[in-house]
């Protein structure tokens, strides 16, 4: 099976500002554009948070044994989400032991709720793109990842990669 997708993530900002009679505009523009030709499969879900306020994707469930795209999407408007890992520190959000690369573990205050992970703000976004590369096996370190927030706010996650 064949896969593929175009990822992009574009800002166009408009500055304008008024000196005297004097308007100057100036514009801030970036754009990212990925091809994912090399991963096979994709996983996708929108969902609301159960009444523990947490989630486990196993990515061993789901058949992706590389990950080349995280898109985690916020879809509250009132409440903070995480995207984190089991904190036995040997789960899928730690990628490789912490002495060998970075991982998700600062702690997060959601209100009522209190866990490690990487902070998704109200209507905020995450993405991680690691196209036409080794990507991130999910048989090292582990293949469960965590997004936790308040009960009943909606995410919106996309993940693609290589089969397991």
């Amino acid at each position: 099976m064949t896969l593929t997708a175009q990822i992009s993530a574009s800002v166009d900002a408009l500055s304008e500002g008024v000196h005297g009679l004097t308007r100057s505009i100036t514009c801030n523009s970036v754009s990212f554009d990925f091809n994912s030709g090399d991963c096979d499969k994709v996983w996708s879900d929108v969902n609301t948070f159960p009444a523990g306020g947490y989630v486990d994707i196993d990515m061993s469930v789901i058949g992706i044994g590389t990950v080349k795209l995280i898109c985690l999407k916020n879809r509250s408007t009132s409440s903070s989400i995480g995207m984190t890992a089991g904190l036995s520190g040997s789960q899928f959000s730690n990628f490789l032991v912490d002495t060998q690369a970075w991982n998700f573990m600062p702690m997060i205050n959601l209100g009522s709720l209190t866990l490690r992970g990487y902070p998704i703000r109200q209507g905020g976004a995450m993405l991680l793109a690691c196209p036409d590369s080794t990507g991130f096996a999910t048989t090292v370190g582990g293949s469960i990842m965590r997004l936790g927030g308040v009960a009943g706010e909606a995410y919106e996650i996309y993940i693609m990669g290589n089969q397991a």
